[in-house]
């Protein structure tokens, strides 16, 4: 591949979780679609792992992505989550089984990635709304709705920074 031409991939990008998981999909840059799957009420590891394959399905078939990006437990609470790192590890299985390029980042990698100074959830989102400022209208300051759309921005800002990264080493001899 030569530095002129363009690395064209389409990214799934997703946060995991046991309530709510927010996924991207990203064409190159452009920010094709995003979501969030619920999970409500207390769920079994079975029945999560069953919606969130049947979900991702759905997504896969409809996108065609090559690569699933996801965002691996690193924060003390969601690393004593047994059923979130398990989750997580079957996602990415389930993706190697589907035939994807699977990547993996902690949480900190696109915070340090897009926010130079202050490294926080906000202010991740707030790079992200500079990118695509039609997310603005989910920064809200409503702590309950806050924190469902910080999913999105993860994912996003997962996918974004995954493609800029293949992107590089596409280009780079």
């Amino acid at each position: 591949m030569t530095s002129t031409s363009v690395c064209v991939t389409r990214i799934m990008a997703v946060d995991p979780g046991m309530r709510y998981l927010g996924v991207a999909v990203l064409e190159v840059e452009e920010l094709i679609w995003y979501g969030i799957k619920t999970f409500p009420g207390l769920k079994l590891l079975p029945d999560v792992r069953a919606e969130v394959k049947q979900y991702l399905g759905r997504l896969v078939r409809d996108y065609r992505p090559h690569v699933l990006v996801i965002e691996q437990p690193f924060y003390a609470q969601s690393l004593l989550s047994q059923n979130l790192c398990k989750l997580t590890e079957e996602i990415k299985d389930w993706g190697r089984w589907k035939g994807l390029l699977i990547r993996s980042y902690e949480p900190t990698a696109p915070k340090a990635f897009f926010c130079r100074d202050c490294q926080t959830k906000q202010s991740l989102a707030e790079a992200m709304v500079e990118i695509y400022p039609f997310l603005q209208r989910y920064l809200t300051f409503l702590p309950w709705r806050r924190r469902y759309w910080m999913h999105v921005f993860d994912a996003v800002a997962l996918g974004l920074m995954c493609q800029r990264k293949l992107a590089r080493s596409a280009i780079s001899p």
